[in-house]
């Protein structure tokens, strides 16, 4: 297997790639090579600029040319497929990039273990983007909000530092679209819809990044930016998915386990990469918030997912598996 693996070019995958219909698994049928071979290959392509994008095999196979299966028509993908068999999925959420702001404690602590763990995948799991000046939402008095130029100039800064911190491990980078995400395309058609085409989309500005609306790990897993909302939307999410599911969007950051005759899962929050209190959220009028500072790390083990752990900031101190990883103070 070893030597058939290596006697395919860059040029005979992308062949391959496109005659199977940009499927994976159709992908693996005809060069008669393992699918999880055929993963990595495709991550290796993306770290030299080739990047191939997915099919799900089941609109394919019955030969469907409407719906979800091609993505046809939708604004984002509806979902990227992965296999991990073992690794570490790193993911965060909600940074909501600010300009003329000093890195937060969380973000310090993104890179650091970014370094350390060497993910397989990095995923950005929503609302990157604050799109402050563009939202539905007026304005709070005269608060200087930053222009979408601005935003879209520290998120480069702060999504290259990302890379940057995993020089040797070129791990997959997925984005997952969250609603302050949208907030820059749905501006865009809504003022100016004859200029489509012409004018970079979010997904175009970071091509480096794979977006959609989900990432669907091994069947067992799905990460998106959001689903239910409240205090138990961690129990809900998981519970009514029949996954384990990875949310961002209410900040929260926790990890609400869950079993039954299906074995064990887990309904995860991702927090926040951003301070709780910094003047993207004003409009909260500094009320007390469950807001917390931090981001998850997915183990996987056989194709399964391990419990999920959290790296939180408390009181200016970034902890991981108990270890103090930023020190703010």
């Amino acid at each position: 297997m070893a030597a058939r693996h290596n006697s395919v070019s860059d040029e005979e995958f992308v062949a391959a790639w496109e005659k199977a219909h940009c499927s994976p698994q159709l992908t693996a049928e005809y060069l008669g090579l393992d699918v999880r071979w055929i993963y990595r290959r495709r991550a290796n392509l993306a770290n030299k600029g080739i990047i191939l994008k997915t099919n799900p095999i089941d609109g394919i196979k019955n030969g469907s040319k409407h719906g979800w299966q091609t993505d046809v028509g939708r604004a984002y993908k509806r979902q990227n497929d992965l296999w991990l068999e073992n690794g570490v999925i790193v993911v965060f959420s909600d940074a909501h990039f600010w300009p003329d702001e000093d890195q937060t404690i969380a973000n310090m602590a993104l890179l650091e273990l970014i370094k350390d763990l060497k993910p397989a995948v990095i995923c950005a799991n929503g609302d990157i983007f604050d799109g402050a000046s563009v939202s539905r939402h007026p304005p709070i008095g005269w608060s200087k909000l930053p222009s979408v130029k601005e935003e879209l100039e520290i998120c480069d800064e702060r999504l290259h530092e990302i890379v940057l911190a995993a020089p040797g491990t070129r791990p997959q980078l997925f984005w997952n679209v969250g609603n302050h995400d949208a907030r820059l395309d749905r501006t865009l058609c809504t003022v100016a819809p004859g200029f489509e085409g012409t004018i970079m989309r979010l997904e175009d500005r970071f091509p480096a990044w794979d977006m959609a609306w989900s990432l669907n790990v091994n069947e067992n897993t799905m990460i998106k930016h959001r689903y239910h909302n409240g205090v138990h939307a961690t129990y809900n999410n998981t519970m009514k998915s029949g996954r384990s599911i990875v949310t961002g969007h209410l900040h929260r950051l926790a990890v609400t386990p869950w079993a039954d005759y299906n074995g064990h899962r887990w309904g995860v929050d991702t927090g926040t990469l951003s301070e709780p209190h910094g003047p993207q959220f004003d409009y909260a009028e500094n009320n007390p918030s469950p807001h917390t500072s931090g981001f998850a790390v997915l183990t996987f083990r056989n194709g399964e997912l391990l419990p999920p752990e959290l790296c939180c900031v408390i009181k200016n101190v970034a902890y991981f598996r108990g270890q103090a990883v930023i020190d703010g103070n």
